[in-house]
């Protein structure tokens, strides 16, 4: 700084060194020393954009809507004066038989249709037949004769396969088994063609025969309205011909114990 008036103290650039700043006391420069302050480079703004100009779209006049016509009905249109009818239920035929779900399941027959046919009797009667040659059976006699065999060994090997009722009852009770299943078959068939939609299947009577009059009972019952009485019958026979062969076997065993008695008195 050249003598005349001072500058005041401060930060100032330095004589020997334009990168540097150095500090004048107010009457002299002094040997601190600092880097000179950075100038801050001007921003220039960027040039403005041209914008399109905004144009406006066309409008295109508006359309005017056609007239409403009213539809027309023509002369050979049909007029209904009431619901079409819906086709009925249909209605199997009595070789058919109906399903068990559905619609059909609740079909009934005619009023005065029967109910009973000549098999299912033959059924209800079969046990009583194949029981029948029991009774007449020489139960006393085979008894007899297992104490005391024949000199005969023949008719000691055969034993009571020489009573002809013995026989009857063995053989009967298969063929009545057998006529039983054949008459259930007959039977089904005869209520089908009475014009029953729902039978009760005959092969049930393989199982047995009071299997198949109670099972047809229920069903023709429920088709017909009534239809009891072959079961009702069925029932009441099984329960007498049991009660009538545990007695007969009670009397032939008591006859044979006090036969025994009487052939050796006790001392």
């Amino acid at each position: 700084m050249s003598d005349g008036r001072a500058a005041p103290a401060g930060w100032y650039p330095d004589p020997s060194d334009a990168t540097a700043q150095r500090w004048w006391n107010g009457a002299q420069w002094t040997e601190h020393v600092a880097p000179a302050a950075p100038v801050a480079p001007v921003e220039q703004a960027a040039p403005a954009r041209s914008v399109p100009p905004v144009v406006a779209p066309a409008v295109e006049p508006p359309v005017a809507a056609p007239a409403y016509v009213a539809p027309v009905t023509p002369a050979y249109a049909p007029a209904y004066t009431s619901a079409p009818a819906y086709a009925a239920t249909p209605v199997y035929g009595a070789g058919q038989p109906a399903p068990y779900s559905g619609a059909a399941a609740t079909a009934r027959v005619p009023e005065g249709t029967p109910v009973d046919t000549l098999w299912i009797w033959l059924i209800v009667a079969m046990p009583v037949l194949a029981a029948l040659p029991i009774f007449l059976w020489d139960f006393e006699g085979y008894m007899e004769q297992s104490m005391y065999p024949s000199s005969n060994s023949m008719i000691t090997a055969l034993g009571p396969y020489t009573d002809p009722w013995y026989l009857a009852a063995t053989f009967g009770g298969w063929i009545v088994y057998g006529l039983s299943v054949w008459f259930a078959a007959l039977d089904s068939a005869k209520l089908a063609k009475l014009g029953y939609q729902r039978r009760f299947h005959w092969a049930w009577a393989f199982l047995s025969s009071l299997v198949y009059v109670i099972g047809r009972s229920v069903v023709v019952r429920r088709q017909a309205g009534r239809g009891y009485l072959p079961m009702a019958a069925a029932i009441a026979l099984t329960v007498v011909l049991t009660i009538g062969v545990i007695a007969w076997v009670v009397v032939m065993m008591v006859n044979v114990v006090n036969t025994s008695m009487e052939m050796y008195p006790s001392y």
